[in-house]
């Protein structure tokens, strides 16, 4: 029962005790009509006085009751009326106080959040730097492998979590360099077998390096396993079609990219246009046909159309 109908309730009977004492006393005095109208003027008017009670007690009560589902849906700062000094214009300004502080809280736990997501950012990009040290000639390969992959995620509709791994995962692919052999990092000839077996090891090392780091959870598929293919003749784990992790598969994509337009000391950059040609012939192979479709709008929009015809001539 609501509470406005049980204060109407209690003052009606409260009101019948001495109503039905004057009546019976009127009754007596033998007054019986008269006995009738008091008792039931009485009770009029206790039901009237009430009534008004139960709505002044009733209907703060039930604005704070919105304002607490309010907070709870994270809706801080909300404030309700005050109805004058009383025990209920207490609980509404103290409820008031608190809705304050904790829209507060939230916005400094969001200052809070944000500067450590900055921090965060700011110490992947020195270890990817750190690994471009390591690995000169792929100087900023990193950046520019996040910034891609970032871009990719957007033209797959990626959420906001996701495009974070991405840019971590991108920077940071290559993380497991740091423990290859630097002579075999700076070769200017293709690696021999068993040389290539040893460079091979850098994405389980890297995935090993970043594993205990929260913050780069997300991210640590991408590091793993951006050398599977989407046929399954990828490393280290051989996985296949969407058994990859779609961060691993965006990044692949992007890394490639890169790796292709990019000079290396046995390998000149190529050509764009002969790059897109390369990449319809890993469609289905190597990277995962969607991504591939994706990075090629991306590479559309950034020249502006100049890939156009060779886009879709792949």
């Amino acid at each position: 029962m609501r509470l406005a109908p049980k204060v109407l309730a209690l003052a009606l009977l409260a009101a019948a005790v001495p109503a039905a004492v004057l009546g019976l006393q009127l009754a007596a005095a033998g007054q019986p009509l008269r006995a009738l109208a008091s008792a039931g003027a009485s009770l009029a008017f206790a039901a009237a006085l009430a009534a008004a009670f139960g709505r002044g007690l009733a209907e703060p009560l039930a604005e704070l009751v919105r304002g607490a589902l309010d907070i709870a849906r994270g809706r801080f700062g909300r404030q309700v009326p005050v109805p004058g000094r009383s025990e209920i214009g207490d609980l509404a300004y103290t409820f008031n106080y608190m809705s304050r502080e904790l829209e507060r809280q939230d916005a400094e736990n969001g200052r809070l959040i944000r500067a450590l997501e900055r921090g965060t950012l700011e110490t992947v990009r020195s270890l990817a730097g750190a690994i471009d040290a390591k690995d000169p000639y792929t100087r900023g390969h990193n950046g520019r492998v996040a910034d891609l992959a970032v871009e990719i995620g957007r033209e797959l509709g990626c959420d906001a979590a996701t495009l974070q791994a991405l840019e971590y995962g991108g920077l940071l692919h290559d993380v497991g360099k740091i423990g290859v052999p630097e002579a075999l990092l700076r070769k200017t000839v293709p690696l021999s077998g068993p040389e290539m077996s040893v460079m091979r090891r850098h994405p389980a090392i890297g995935a090993d390096i970043v594993r205990e780091v929260e913050l780069l959870r997300d991210a640590l598929p991408a590091i793993r396993s951006h050398h599977e293919r989407w046929d399954g003749g990828g490393y280290p784990d051989g996985l296949v079609g969407e058994s990859i992790p779609l961060v691993a598969r965006v990044v692949n994509a992007a890394d490639t990219w890169d790796a292709c337009t990019s000079s290396r000391p046995y390998q000149p950059a190529l050509d764009p246009g002969d790059v897109v040609q390369i990449l319809a012939g890993l469609r289905g192979a190597q990277i995962d046909p969607a991504v591939h479709d994706a990075l090629l709008a991306v590479l559309h929009r950034r020249t502006n159309g100049a890939l156009g015809k060779l886009r879709g001539a792949a």
